[in-house]
C-alpha cells in the first residue's frame, strides 16, 4: 500500500472528512503531490486544510503548481507567502494561515481562545489539528511503500 492511499484510509477511519467533496478534493490533492520532493507530513496536513472548501483547495492546487513548475524542493516560499497573509488577514483566516504555518515548518501552535471564533472556523481548526495528531502517527512518506 503507497503512503498516500495508508493516509487517506486512516483519516476516513477516523471520519475525518465533512463530506464526500471533502474526502475527494484531499485525495485529488494527495495523489498528484505525495511523490513531489517538497511533499512532507506537514504538507499532507494543509492539503487536508484546504481540502474543506473549493475556494482553498483551488488556492492550494496553485501554490502546488507553482511549486512544481519551479522545481522546489522545500516549502520555504508557501511558508513566506504563508507568514505574510496571516500577517493581512484576521479573524479565522489568519489563524488558518498560521495553523498551516505551524504544519509547514513545524513549529508550535497557539490555539486560540475558541469561543471568540465563528463557531464553523473553530470547527475547522479543531479538526484539522485532530487530523495532523493522525498523520503524525503515518510512517515516513519517503519510505515507500508501507
Amino acid at each position: 500500500m503507497n503512503w498516500n492511499e495508508k493516509c487517506l484510509l486512516e483519516l476516513t477511519h477516523h471520519n475525518m472528512f465533512e463530506t464526500t467533496e471533502h474526502r475527494n478534493r484531499f485525495r485529488d490533492l494527495l495523489n498528484c503531490y505525495y511523490t513531489a520532493p517538497f511533499f512532507t507530513k506537514g504538507l499532507c496536513k494543509c492539503l487536508y486544510l484546504s481540502a474543506w472548501d473549493d475556494e482553498h483547495f483551488m488556492q492550494m492546487l496553485d501554490i502546488l503548481n507553482h511549486l512544481t513548475i519551479e522545481g522546489a524542493r522545500d516549502l520555504r516560499s508557501m511558508s513566506d507567502n504563508g507568514e505574510v497573509m496571516a500577517g493581512r488577514l484576521s479573524g479565522t483566516e489568519a489563524e488558518v494561515y498560521a495553523l498551516s504555518n505551524s504544519f509547514i515548518t513545524g513549529s508550535n501552535y497557539t490555539q486560540p481562545d475558541f469561543t471568540l471564533m465563528d463557531s464553523e472556523g473553530a470547527h475547522i481548526i479543531r479538526q484539522a489539528l485532530l487530523a495532523s495528531m493522525y498523520i503524525d502517527d503515518l510512517p515516513d512518506p519517503h519510505r515507500g511503500n508501507i
